[in-house]
């Protein structure tokens, strides 16, 4: 029977998690966010009687580090937070043979039970035992499973990230594939017997490393880097806090006696690769992986380092989305193929007023309002004079041609990435009972994608992507101090940093005037004779760019009007935990405060939005533009500076002419109206 007692203190900034697990009547060994495992069992003679006073040395087979203990009164030992490694023990006692054995594996946060029968004889005789089966974890209630370094380093990694291996434990299911949410399309973000994919907690070296914004893993060490990880899915024990799915706690490598490197390079190109089925084309992809590897003794038996490097060139396409782009000849304004115009136009002034639009009409006359559409441009065909400037220009830069028929476009643009990461790690050991280590984590990562698909708000045309260039950082100090043969504690600081000074920023920016190439500024999204109409950020060159362009059922343009969100993360932690064996029973108690600071700004809908509702082939209305005969009804948004009047010609293959009142947006602060085709704006 065990009972686990759980203690917390949330704040806005801090959290205190006290951790006191207690074991009654048989031993558990109580996990914390520790580094390291244990070794316990039972010294015997050769009829099961306890043997007093045993000498047991434990020494690690890659570093030559010891420890040493003795068996109490029933026999029983206990090694209390042995370092992830392998391990040779020795047992003497007087009157018996000294007993021998090599290769026991002790595994992050895992209870190695050895029981150690010694033989009547001699201590200059030896018993070594070779060959016995591998020892199980027979202490622990915790669902979960230890990944190692041959797994880490030999298993197949596409992208050579080392948490795609927690796909291989039960109950986790992958989300890659998935990118309309920040992060979803990581591999360390997986859904633990049907959690969310955010609610899983990341240790490295029993630090945090958690992104603050989306519950990501922020530090993913290269698998040259990882002795194992640990992934525990169910029943772990209460000190284990902060969320509710899985708990992943990685540990590194360190140093050993020996100098041990290594360098690397994995290339992967598309020769291999096949064509997406939707793709018009094969998607371009170039990868390079390179690093170097370097480990060994300061001070031999006594200090160890271990450093790594890893870089990563990554160019990939991305699948586009199949969109309904304007024919050849409705780019030019013939709607001959369509059904004659319906409706009547309401406000003649629209078209009065552009310069060449009566004369290409052949019309030397005004036009009245109400006349019919049918009667304005015959034959279906709409003059370029006739048609809005601004939407003209904005078709020409940034709509593509259709390259699948006449009216469809599907492309593969490329994305390109780059990191550089850079890892050291000293282990020192003060004395044979107390261990000291540090580590230190660096990544320089720049990502540019294609599309801005943050929370499925971007463009699905290429060429409004988002950047984000971004800086992780840890610094982890730990001291553990084994306080005779059934104490021990253990302290650690850690400086945790993520700076994402450049956060899904659009990849073009430029002032929201100076979107058109063939539009004067002054006319483009505003009007020179009234400036308070038009769309007017002021936040600057760096921040601005074109207004995002919704066309129901067609394409979409512009930058993401989710905006952009630089922002720095700082945590500091402190940790403490004390583990006590009294007889059969574990005690432990542990501490955990930490001090956060996020800071974020908000770019939200910067340049604005405009969203057009009478064209595309999901119209209602194919066909026609009269918004009557789909029962729609006008609306009119006011706004503190007016209305604006913006025609454009309609785009995915239908004919007609749409209307929206726009509004000056303010950075964060704004409202969107909308106007069916054909509905009024009234000044």
């Amino acid at each position: 029977m065990r009972e686990d007692l759980y203690f917390g203190l949330n704040g806005n900034r801090l959290r205190l998690v006290c951790a006191l697990a207690i074991t009654l009547a048989t031993a558990v060994f109580s996990n914390a966010q520790s580094t390291g495992g244990r070794m316990r069992g039972t010294v015997t003679d050769a009829s099961g009687g306890a043997i007093t006073g045993a000498k047991l040395l434990l020494t690690n087979e890659a570093n030559g580090t010891q420890r040493d203990a003795e068996s109490g009164a029933n026999g029983d030992y206990i090694f209390l937070e042995v370092q992830v490694g392998t391990y040779q023990i020795e047992v003497t006692q007087q009157g018996f043979k000294k007993y021998f054995r090599k290769g026991l594996v002790v595994n992050l946060n895992e209870v190695v039970s050895l029981d150690i029968p010694l033989q009547i004889g001699g201590t200059s005789e030896v018993v070594e035992v070779t060959g016995a089966p591998p020892l199980v974890d027979t202490t622990s209630t915790q669902l979960g499973a230890v990944v190692n370094e041959r797994a880490v380093s030999q298993l197949p990694l596409a992208q050579r990230d080392t948490y795609q291996l927690l796909q291989l434990q039960p109950g986790v299911q992958s989300q890659v594939g998935l990118d309309g949410v920040y992060g979803s399309d990581r591999a360390g973000v997986v859904s633990v017997n049907g959690g969310r994919g955010r609610d899983n907690n990341f240790t490295v070296n029993g630090g945090d490393g958690n992104d603050q914004f989306a519950g990501l893993p922020a530090i993913q060490p290269s698998p040259d880097a990882i002795a194992e990880f640990r992934v525990l899915t169910n029943t772990f024990d209460a000190e284990y806090g902060r969320n509710s799915g899985a708990v992943v706690n990685v540990v590194t490598k360190s140093g050993t006696n020996n100098f041990h490197g290594s360098t690397y390079e994995f290339f992967r190109n598309q020769s291999l690769n096949a064509k997406n089925f939707f793709d018009t084309a094969k998607s371009d992809y170039l990868q390079n992986q390179f690093g170097a590897t370097l480990g060994g003794p300061i001070h031999k038996d006594k200090t160890f380092f271990f450093v790594t490097y890893e870089g990563d060139r990554i160019r990939r396409g991305t699948s586009g989305d199949t969109v309904n782009v304007p024919t050849a000849a409705e780019r030019v304004g013939d709607f001959s193929g369509d059904p004659s115009f319906a409706g009547t136009l309401a406000n003649a002034n629209i078209l009065n007023n552009r310069p060449g639009c009566l004369a290409a009409l052949g019309r030397s006359s005004n036009i009245a309002d109400g006349t019919p559409y049918a009667n304005i441009f015959t034959a279906n065909k709409i003059p370029t004079p006739c048609m809005d400037q601004t939407a003209l220009d904005l078709m020409n830069q940034f709509v593509p041609q259709a390259n699948i028929g006449d009216t469809l476009f599907q492309g593969v643009p490329l994305g390109h990435e780059r990191s550089n990461q850079f890892t050291a790690k000293i282990d020192h050991q003060l004395t044979r009972n107390q261990h000291l280590s540090g580590y230190y984590y660096l990544t320089d990562h720049y990502l540019a994608k294609p599309f801005a698909r943050f929370q499925a708000g971007g463009a699905n045309l290429p060429g409004f992507g988002d950047l984000t260039d971004e800086r992780v950082q840890q610094i982890n100090i730990s001291h553990t101090w084994t306080i005779g043969a059934t104490a021990v504690n253990e302290a650690r600081f850690t400086l945790f940093r993520e700076g994402q000074g450049t956060f899904l920023h659009p990849q073009h920016t430029a002032l929201v005037q100076d979107s058109c190439k063939t539009v004067p500024a002054a006319n483009c999204f505003a009007d020179p004779t009234n400036p308070d109409i038009g769309i007017h950020p002021g936040l600057g060159a760096s921040r601005e760019g074109v207004p995002f362009v919704n066309i129901s059922g067609g394409f979409n343009i512009g930058n993401n009007f989710e905006g952009e969100l630089p922002q720095i993360g700082n945590t500091f932690q402190w940790s403490d935990n004390f583990s006590k064996t009294i007889g059969k029973h574990d005690l432990k108690f542990g501490g955990d405060v930490r001090y956060q600071k996020f800071d974020q700004s908000l770019f939200f809908d910067v340049s604005g939005q405009y969203f057009y509702f009478g064209g595309g082939p999901n119209d209602p209305c194919l066909g026609t533009i009269d918004p009557s005969r789909c029962g729609t009804k006008s609306a009119d948004v006011p706004s503190r500076t007016g209305h604006h009047d913006l025609s454009v010609p309609t785009f995915g293959g239908n004919s007609g002419i749409a209307r929206i009142c726009g509004r000056e947006l303010q950075s964060r602060r704004f409202r969107t109206g909308r106007v069916p085709v054909g509905s009024r704006c009234s000044r």
